[in-house]
């Protein structure tokens, strides 16, 4: 029984890091508001319709 207790403890010693590790690797990023496509595409065609100085 005491062997069953030791695997154990090594599974969660190594699989909990292993795992938050992973999560934090695969996690999306969320992207602003400022950096969206959307926005970034406003502010091509906002900067084209500016007259030449």
């Amino acid at each position: 029984m005491n062997s069953g207790w030791i695997t154990l403890g090594w599974v969660t010693v190594i699989g909990v890091p292993l795992m938050v590790l992973t999560a934090v690797i695969l996690w999306p990023e969320r992207i602003t508001k400022d950096h969206s496509a959307e926005a970034i595409r406003r502010r091509i065609e906002d900067e084209n319709e500016l007259p030449p100085t």
